[in-house]
């Protein structure tokens, strides 16, 4: 996996103020049904993401492959984000397959056998943590305004950060280790997307980071997008060397 010098020199990571974090990483490279494309990536993409938060928590849970079916990703977040209390965040990664309004789980044939984000918004509203964040690497990952009026799911304090518009794929390169959405997510979180070198990542920091470098590197084919009700201010993470 290729780390930025400053990721590399991230000795001790601490997230912001919270007093823990919570953290479920999922990457589906090869699915059940034969129709579907597998993907290069994206099981890379989960680890890389887990590792990261494992220099700052022991709450970290990483579902891949086979493994990742509905039923378990839906299981693991419920059990992971209900130990959360008043002040901790919560974190769900997803690398894969995506549809308009979901992510797509192992198994997945039809849409009903899809994870609606409404699902997942549900779960995570329903935990006691301060700061919420889904992170999804995955095509179509930006359409989750409804058709018609512009309006999205109802998500509280969630904070979606999405790898491409409704309407676009989520790019792969052979010559990369990650896919160009997470790994510039992870340079970013490590540091890159300081730009006003305070050690501290908020989130308008790091879209624009995350942006500019997905679309410098897929010639403005793909577009993150940043859904939710947040300040701009807020921290993602926080980092000092001891």
């Amino acid at each position: 996996m290729r780390i930025v010098a400053a990721f590399i020199l991230l000795l001790f990571c601490s997230l912001a103020s919270f007093a823990d974090t919570f953290v479920v990483c999922v990457g589906i490279g090869n699915y059940a049904d034969d129709r579907v494309h597998n993907l290069a990536k994206t099981e890379k993409d989960a680890k890389a993401m887990a590792e990261f938060y494992k220099r700052a928590t022991e709450n970290v849970i990483t579902i891949t492959g086979r493994y990742a079916t509905k039923s378990r990703i839906l299981t693991s977040l419920k059990s992971q984000f209900s130990r959360a209390k008043s002040g901790d965040k919560i974190i769900f990664y997803f690398s894969g397959h995506g549809y308009p309004g979901g992510f797509c789980p192992h198994e997945m044939r039809t849409l009903k056998d899809g994870i609606a984000y409404s699902e997942v918004v549900d779960i995570m509203k329903n935990s006691q943590a301060s700061c919420k964040f889904i992170f999804a690497d995955a095509c179509n990952s930006g359409a989750i305004r409804q058709k018609g009026n512009g309006s999205g799911p109802e998500i509280g304090n969630v904070v979606f950060f999405l790898s491409s518009r409704g309407n676009e794929y989520s790019m792969e390169s052979p010559f990369l280790a990650n896919g160009y959405f997470t790994k510039h997510l992870l340079r970013g979180l490590g540091g890159g997307a300081d730009a006003d070198k305070d050690r501290r990542i908020t989130v308008s920091e790091l879209f624009k980071y995350v942006s500019d470098g997905v679309r410098s590197q897929t010639n403005d084919r793909q577009h993150p997008v940043m859904w939710g009700k947040f300040p701009d201010d807020l921290v993602v993470v926080s980092y000092s060397q001891k």
